[in-house]
């Protein structure tokens, strides 16, 4: 569950690198909750504790040298860095939804599409989901598509995970 900025209750659908979907009622709400940085950065820190750990591992075996206990030391700070920046992507999911946070408003009831502000893109049956290339990434965007304009709603990365998880979510709503 995730609380929207107007207090009421949502079920998270879909979520992917801190994009999510949620529905609360008839609408479906697409959102950018802003922690997709988390595991990129989470994957660095890994990364660079493992190699700090093991580059002062084989300093030590091939060369005798004492300083491994620095290396591992050094290490372990930088690996636990990595579960520090996790934990404070579980702190931020309790927070609310805040208005900001929206990039798109599908209501089904009244059949139409809205952006955060409550005005009105397009009808529903207007609207295009479709995968789009990102510049410097190796990972898919998921971009929203009406008449009037366009918006990219998820941002894939090789870390935090393709688009797909929202792309067949929202695809249950838009033909």
């Amino acid at each position: 569950m995730a609380t929207l900025h107007d207090g009421s209750e949502a079920t998270v659908l879909a979520e992917s690198n801190g994009f999510q979907v949620l529905q609360a009622g008839q609408v479906v709400y697409v959102v950018d909750r802003g922690w997709g940085w988390v595991s990129t950065a989470a994957f660095v820190f890994a990364l660079v504790g493992f190699l700090m750990m093991a580059g002062s591992i084989i300093v030590a075996y091939t060369t005798g040298e004492p300083l491994v206990a620095l290396g591992l030391l050094v290490g372990v700070l930088v690996a636990f860095c990595a579960i520090l920046v996790r934990r404070s992507r579980e702190r931020k999911r309790g927070e609310p939804v805040a208005q900001r946070m929206v990039l798109l408003v599908i209501d089904i009831g009244a059949s139409e599409v809205r952006d955060a502000r409550d005005r009105k893109l397009c009808d529903l049956p207007h609207l295009q989901i479709g995968r789009a290339m990102q510049i410097g990434s190796s990972s898919a965007a998921l971009r929203a598509t009406w008449p009037a304009g366009k918006r990219v709603i998820a941002r894939g990365t090789p870390f935090g995970g393709d688009v797909g998880p929202i792309e067949a979510t929202l695809r249950r709503f838009v033909t």
